[in-house]
């Protein structure tokens, strides 16, 4: 067992020195405006279920320079999904926008809702689960000690109210994680329909580039919805889930 162990763990390791070599090389490709051949090098990466932030930036930059504006946006989208905070694909991402044939207005939140999002998307998932487990285990190491020395109510108090709070955070960002379907348009245009069905009315149309919210599925149908609320069924092959 601990050969076999051994032997994946060797494997492992030559598999990420291998995709670490074609990340550099693919940035190599890149600097030498060799776009295309980055982009291969990118996807090789991914066909071998590794992702980060920096290889789905490297392909929108690489597809943003190749005039693909629909598969930079996906990408800087991929990256936004992983690091909510990465400055340069918002940058982008915003540029690329200004470029798209649907301007859509998108529709004022209420604030509370709009202040909890931005504590949520302030720190990644991973940073809220690791600040969530330290402050608990502080709160159980500190309650351990109080069983021997004098208790200290309002600190205990305090480290469990930052805990839960945190737990409450953490959970939230998973669901929303979890919960959040979203799709660019990779057609050139789709109908939105009222059903799912072509023979249902034509509500409006969408052009490549375009971001929907994924609500619901129905066989190869989709329900979405866009930023300024209009709702609607569009086929699952004009779009590209994020």
């Amino acid at each position: 067992m601990k050969k076999i162990i051994i032997i994946i763990n060797i494997l492992s390791s030559i598999n990420t020195l291998a995709n670490d070599s074609l990340f550099l090389n693919a940035n190599k490709d890149y600097a030498n405006e060799q776009y295309l051949a980055a982009i291969v090098k990118y996807d090789s990466i991914i066909i071998n279920n590794l992702e980060s932030p920096e290889l789905y930036y490297n392909l929108g930059n690489c597809y943003f320079k190749t005039n693909e504006i629909h598969k930079a946006i996906y990408y800087y989208e991929k990256t936004l999904k992983h690091n909510p905070n990465f400055n340069d694909a918002k940058e982008n991402l915003s540029l690329c926008k200004s470029k798209l044939i649907d301007k859509i207005d998108v529709m004022p939140e209420l604030f509370y809702k709009k202040l909890w999002g931005k504590i949520k998307n302030s720190i990644s998932f991973n940073t809220w689960f690791i600040l969530t487990l330290i402050s608990i285990w502080t709160m159980l190491l500190f309650s351990t000690y109080s069983l021997f020395k004098s208790k200290n109510n309002i600190v205990e108090i305090s480290l469990l109210s930052v805990a839960l709070m945190l737990f409450i955070i953490t959970i939230s960002v998973n669901k929303d994680y979890l919960n959040d379907r979203s799709a660019i348009i990779y057609a050139t245009s789709t109908d939105i329909m009222s059903a799912p069905s072509e023979k249902s009315t034509k509500l409006f149309t969408l052009h490549i580039g375009t971001k929907l919210k994924i609500n619901d599925q129905i066989g190869d149908w989709v329900n979405i919805n866009i930023t300024n609320g209009e709702k609607g069924w569009v086929l699952i092959t004009d779009i590209k889930e994020i």
